[in-house]
């Protein structure tokens, strides 16, 4: 009966810990955080505002002409990373700046590999399983501008998917999300340093970033997040993470566009990839 308790007791040492640590450290070191002396207001809309915007245009997409498609292709990820590089001109990110930008040659090749393998971790349930697998008609349209601008709209698909994507969408889910689960001893979520492991964090991390996709991905996105996760707790690196996360995006992609016969489907069929777009 007492178990909880000190489960929870100890939760509350370690972030306690740590905070300490965090305070008294440099807020770009060893642990990619720290507290800034003049933290003002609740620090919440340079990881709100991108990943809403985000939202936002893609829950209203689909009801523009068809004539709009392909600009949103362009304007929707560059309004969204605009967003994030005017905060972050502004100050915001800390944990972004020193170690938790780094990645190294020999990491960033790890940040790869198992970005790889967590694309395996994506595709494979749908290969072994064909009823997880959506509805067929809303494949995305390389085609939409016209045959001519094909090359340029899988371009702009590859720039929104496999780089500003990972971005706004780590900044939200592994800085944000992550620490303000943890956060409920300290008075600023920017106070605790990212990366560290609690059965909150993990848990609150995996609902909201799977709540944050199309309920017929929901089977891919548990595992994965809780896999990136634990990459994640042992990189300490926001832009390690998005080097994950982007690998895993762009290998999507390319398996969308070459990977064409590549798996086989249970009924010896060619298993297409295009519906991952």
């Amino acid at each position: 009966p007492k178990k909880p308790f000190r489960v929870r007791r100890t939760v509350r040492r370690k972030l306690a810990h740590r905070r300490e640590t965090a305070m008294t450290s440099d807020p770009n070191g060893p642990d990619g955080a720290g507290t800034q002396p003049d933290l003002e207001g609740h620090g919440w809309w340079p990881y709100l505002a991108p990943y809403a915007a985000f939202i936002v245009i893609t829950t209203f997409a689909p009801r523009l002409p068809d004539v709009v498609q392909p600009w949103l292709l362009a304007i929707k990820p560059a309004f969204v990373l605009g967003l994030v590089l005017w905060f972050r001109a502004q100050g915001a990110y800390p944990e972004w700046r020193g170690a938790g930008a780094r990645i190294g040659l020999t990491g960033g090749l790890l940040d790869i590999l198992v970005g790889l393998a967590l694309t395996a971790v994506w595709v494979m349930p749908f290969v072994w399983f064909p009823e997880l697998r959506p509805e067929p008609g809303d494949e995305f349209d390389a085609a939409m501008a016209g045959e001519e601008f094909i090359a340029l709209i899988l371009g702009l698909r590859l720039f929104g998917y496999a780089l500003v994507t990972p971005i706004f969408e780590e900044l939200f889910i592994r800085s944000f999300v992550m620490r303000v689960a943890d956060a409920w001893e300290v008075e600023d979520f920017r106070n605790l340093p990212i990366a560290i492991y609690t059965p909150i964090s993990m848990l609150v991390t995996v609902v909201v970033f799977t709540m944050g996709h199309v309920p017929w991905e929901y089977w891919v996105c548990v595992p994965w997040v809780f896999l990136s996760n634990l990459w994640f707790y042992y990189r300490k690196s926001l832009s390690a993470v998005m080097l994950l996360h982007a690998t895993t995006n762009a290998a999507l992609w390319a398996l969308a566009i070459w990977g064409e016969g590549l798996l086989r489907n249970p009924d010896g069929t060619p298993f297409s990839f295009l519906f991952f777009m």
